[in-house]
């Protein structure tokens, strides 16, 4: 019996983190869609398709400049956006708005 409280004093602290972690995730109204490669990945794979379309327009190029990464701010928009173009709530959809605008 002794050993079965140890135990529980010992999860206590990990379920009052999830708790507190439970709370902060229900707050955030402009959730993202990326995965473990996160922003990084995602500008990485913007910059690819810009320098694929680089050669697919001018194949000729030798040399060409690398392209420039993407804005802060369409980097936040990419990332709230589905695959088919939805935003992924409406706050994320009117927050996008006053980016664009």
């Amino acid at each position: 019996m002794k050993r079965h409280s140890q135990n529980l004093l010992r999860l206590e602290p990990i379920q009052n983190g999830r708790k507190k972690t439970k709370f902060t995730a229900a707050k955030n109204d402009t959730p993202h869609r990326l995965s473990r490669g996160g922003y990084d990945l995602l500008e990485r794979r913007i910059v690819e398709d810009k320098l694929k379309r680089r050669q697919v327009e001018s194949p000729s190029a030798e040399h060409m400049c690398p392209p420039s990464p993407p804005g802060r701010c369409d980097l936040w928009v990419l990332a709230r956006t589905t695959s088919e173009g939805n935003m992924t709530s409406e706050r994320t959809l009117q927050v996008s708005q006053r980016i664009v605008s």
